[in-house]
């Protein structure tokens, strides 16, 4: 079960970077909290063997630290709280009072892969 929540996050985040390139902002960070989700929940799913009900980025990896018995990384809390905070502005055109831009999408990708090392780091 956890491999499909590995294989859909790895094609969010290559869809999170191919939006990136074409300048399609809100979809490049919608797609880069969702892949950030979905690594976690199937590492949590690997470990525990239960999946988390919460599309929280930062809950997550707060879990994931704590079932490892890992201390969370400050920068990794900090994009997983940036993350989180994408999951509403990224879906809906009314949620933010501006639009992405490419700054935000950058942001986006930087946390992912931020996040994204660290999980690989602390369970391989």
């Amino acid at each position: 079960m956890a491999e499909r929540w590995y294989r859909r996050g790895e094609r969010y985040k290559a869809l999170a970077h191919e939006f990136h390139q074409r300048g399609l902002y809100p979809e490049a960070c919608f797609f880069a909290q969702q892949a950030a989700e979905f690594l976690l929940k199937g590492r949590l799913i690997e470990t525990t063997g239960s999946r988390p009900y919460t599309h929280s980025v930062y809950h997550l990896v707060k879990m994931l630290s704590e079932v490892l018995g890992t201390e969370l990384e400050e920068d990794v809390a900090r994009c997983a709280k940036y993350l989180t905070e994408q999951y509403i502005g990224s879906r809906y055109p009314d949620a933010r009072m501006l639009d992405y831009d490419r700054e935000d999408a950058e942001q986006c990708i930087k946390c992912l892969e931020k996040i994204w090392t660290s999980v690989e780091k602390n369970t391989t």
